[in-house]
């Protein structure tokens, strides 16, 4: 099978992940999930003329005539609270009604006076309030919060393909709101392989520390999907077909190893075994070239990453993330650029993803820097990154102040 470049990679992948079907979800779990569709307000916030203020409702144009020299009282009729059915509470001319925050403004007041700005406030025997005396005018209006002034009955409430915070949630409940049609997380697992790997504090010889297998387990929950654990294999086509065929339940497959060209490559032929459509095997990119992705007969999605961990790390955010997003028919990321701070030389005709450290300048852009240690094994600089530099195919140098795109490490935080 040829070598295909990254565009023509990740076209395949987001040609290949077609969106779930959608299902109805409880608001309150649907933070993290993708809006199937859009959403309009079925009752209007607020749903009534309240008070922002504890206070007293009135009719501005009584207190048109008060000042200091020509004090204007006001007696005080009734009182509302917040709950309280105001149907019945009218303020006539001359009158008052005490209210608390959030209550409905009764028939006949158009404002309301907090309760501080109240000059002098008379009072019974029982500490009732009686009277308030105002020495300046009310303007009308005041300290009200207007039905529908927030959310409007039908007022576009989420976009189809938003993806819901809990401030969306938070305006889902406020209009009534009680479900909502989403995409359902993808299901994702991940197959570790490699006779050399190690759970073991101590090392025997010839092992090393599966670092891989954390990576993912950190790594995928965050990215939109429904983890659905980690898994081993040794180095033979048998043990991963047991493996892939125990995953029956799930949208995706990650493994790692198995995609080169040596003698114990075996996941193309465990694919083929499986009889899946491998759509590609190698791409033109660093690092990551023996990339693999296949689609199985039931439709799972098989993402074969080479073993190296950085080859590993650039597979998930640019192929894996990116066919999560389309299960849940949201649009390709729209990643921002920075100009590089020096020459990086690369190998011709690969699209090179660089760990790299990026901030921003005094007018706001972005500068990028490509750190030392690119090699698909070294882990310590990705530590020290908070971005990729993606560097394009053609170039053998790509020449300082060149803008390139540049991508947060995981997909789920940015710059920092």
């Amino acid at each position: 099978m040829p070598m295909i470049s990254y565009p023509d990679a990740l076209t395949t992948v987001l040609e290949t992940a077609q969106p779930l079907t959608p299902v109805r979800t409880n608001i309150r779990y649907a933070a993290g999930r993708v809006a199937s569709v859009a959403v309009t307000a079925p009752h209007p916030v607020p749903p009534f003329d309240n008070s922002a203020m504890d206070g007293f409702a009135l009719r501005a144009a009584d207190t048109a005539a008060a000042s200091a020299e020509t004090p204007v009282e006001l007696s005080v009729t009734d009182l509302l609270t917040a709950g309280e059915d105001a149907e019945r509470k009218r303020v006539r001319p001359g009158g008052s009604c005490e209210i608390m925050t959030g209550a409905a403004i009764p028939q006949g007041a158009d404002t309301v006076l907090p309760l501080e700005q109240v000059d002098e406030l008379r009072r019974d025997a029982t500490g009732k309030p009686v009277g308030i005396v105002l020495c300046s005018p009310v303007a009308a209006n005041r300290n009200l919060r207007r039905a529908g002034e927030d959310f409007g009955a039908n007022a576009s409430l989420l976009a189809s393909g938003r993806r819901l915070t809990a401030a969306d949630v938070m305006g889902l409940a406020a209009t009534g709101s009680e479900e909502i049609s989403v995409y359902p997380e993808p299901r994702i697992a991940a197959i570790t392989t490699g006779n050399e790997l190690s759970e073991s504090r101590r090392l025997e010889p010839g092992m090393i520390h599966d670092a891989n297998g954390p990576y993912l387990a950190s790594t995928l929950p965050l990215l939109g999907g429904d983890f659905a654990g980690l898994f081993r294999s040794d180095d033979t086509a048998g043990q991963l077909i047991e493996r892939i065929q125990m995953l029956d339940d799930v949208d995706v497959i990650v493994t790692t190893g198995g995609v080169s060209a040596g003698r114990l490559d075996f996941m193309p032929a465990a694919l083929e075994q499986l009889g899946a459509d491998i759509l590609f095997h190698r791409v033109a990119l660093r690092p990551g070239k023996p990339l693999l992705f296949a689609r199985l007969a039931d439709g799972r999605l098989v993402f074969g990453l080479p073993g190296n961990p950085i080859a590993v790390a650039v597979g998930v955010r640019f192929f894996v993330l990116p066919a999560l997003r389309a299960l849940q028919h949201q649009p390709p990321e729209r990643l921002p650029d920075a100009r590089l701070t020096a020459a990086v030389g690369k190998k011709p005709g690969l699209t090179f993803f660089a760990k790299a450290y990026a901030s921003q300048d005094d007018d706001g852009r972005y500068k990028v820097t490509v750190l030392q240690g690119q090699e698909s094994f070294k882990i310590r600089p990705l530590m020290q990154a908070n971005c990729w530099a993606i560097l394009p195919a053609p170039a053998a140098e790509v020449a300082p102040e060149t803008r390139v795109p540049i991508a947060p490490l995981d997909g789920a935080h940015w710059l920092g």
